[in-house]
């Protein structure tokens, strides 16, 4: 193991507003589509705390070098939430997302248990499904750094704030790999239930809390045309070179383009 958790934990980035130079951002700068996007990657950032919350109450919890960079994790992602909404602020767009239907379908209906449900399956799966946990953020983060990088694409005035966050993914992306893929490796039971997780989640993680319009808009802004089909497809070949998760490469990258 490389990443240095203590030195992630000892140079944690906060609050960016002050290094953020939006005085001459405007809503011309930043088209509908990509206020939406921007409003949908701010709410999944926000979802984190939840997610902490349904990762600790299995054997997660218990695994101190990962509860350590989730804790960073988490402080990171809420000031990556705040970014975001000074974007907004600074083109004056509505910072409240749409209300609107969910998705319903069967896949999902999993993802939408409790905790209590979640300890209960988690302590029958016992401490390999810490390797379905880091997996699942692993590719959760590249299609959000995907989806990053689509934003500085259509909105260039936005540009040095998702470089600014995609900069911040590449740590948290260098952690999960290196843990995931050693977990995987080591384990066939841990690659089970990482092919189990992975088939039943929608993408990005708590993409199944918002609106079905605002999972529509995402699909199509980030992973919509030839070129948002190529950027399903680079996620899925490094999914693919994971150890044992083959054959659900193909199944992520198929709920991402619309």
């Amino acid at each position: 193991m490389t990443f240095d958790v203590r030195e992630f934990a000892r140079t944690a980035r906060g609050n960016h507003r002050g290094e953020l130079e939006l005085e001459a951002l405007t809503s011309s700068d930043v088209d509908a589509d990509a206020a939406r996007l921007i409003r949908t990657m701010r709410d999944l950032e926000r979802h984190t705390m939840e997610r902490m919350r349904n990762v600790l109450v299995t054997a997660t919890h218990k695994d101190a070098r990962v509860t350590a960079f989730l804790t960073t994790w988490a402080f990171e992602k809420f000031w990556i939430a705040d970014a975001l909404d000074a974007v907004l602020e600074s083109t004056g767009y509505d910072l409240t997302s749409p209300e609107g239907a969910r998705r319903r379908s069967r896949f999902e209906r999993v993802e939408r248990r409790g905790p209590i449900a979640r300890a209960i399956a988690g302590n029958i799966a016992g401490p390999e499904l810490v390797a379905a946990h880091v997996t699942t953020g692993l590719i959760d983060e590249w299609v959000t750094t995907a989806a990053y990088r689509r934003l500085g694409e259509i909105a260039p005035g936005a540009r040095p704030v998702a470089d600014l966050i995609i900069d911040l993914k590449a740590r948290h992306i260098l952690f999960l790999a290196e843990d995931a893929r050693r977990r995987l490796a080591e384990s066939a039971r841990a690659r089970k239930l990482s092919v189990k997780e992975i088939k039943r989640s929608a993408w990005p993680l708590g993409a199944i809390d918002r609106s079905a319009e605002d999972r529509s808009s995402f699909e199509v802004v980030v992973f919509g045309g030839p070129e948002g089909a190529a950027r399903a497809s680079e996620i899925a070949d490094r999914i693919a070179a994971l150890p044992g998760l083959g054959a659900v490469a193909p199944i992520v990258a198929g709920r991402l383009v619309p």
